[in-house]
């Protein structure tokens, strides 16, 4: 990872932090992908994608086929348990959180 990349994550963290997320983890590989960060919040996991970006509004690389293997990648690691997926972008400092992201994208099929 890139040291912009690891800042963004850093400033996700801390923003999860402040609104009362647990942090389990980050960065964790699957055979499908990488979660960025798992977080939980009232005994939800909720798996976090960060992007970043100063130039043009990061969200854009957040594609369908990114979401897929987000979505594959918590499956594969949570399996059974109830889970939803975030997208934190940050984008000239602000950050934006885009919570149950699988509404806008739809379930997968797999």
């Amino acid at each position: 990872m890139n040291k912009k990349g690891k800042l963004f994550e850093d400033l996700a963290e801390e923003y999860l932090r402040e609104q009362g997320y647990t942090i389990l983890g980050r960065n964790i590989k699957t055979p499908f992908g990488e979660i960025d960060i798992l977080a939980e919040l009232n005994g939800k996991k909720v798996v976090v994608e960060v992007k970043g970006g100063n130039t043009f509004n990061p969200v854009e690389n957040f594609t369908p086929q990114k979401f897929e293997r987000v979505f594959k990648s918590a499956l594969h690691l949570l399996e059974n348990e109830d889970f939803q997926i975030d997208l934190i972008v940050v984008f000239r400092g602000r950050i934006s959180h885009y919570k149950n992201v699988e509404r806008f994208y739809g379930e997968p099929q797999i």
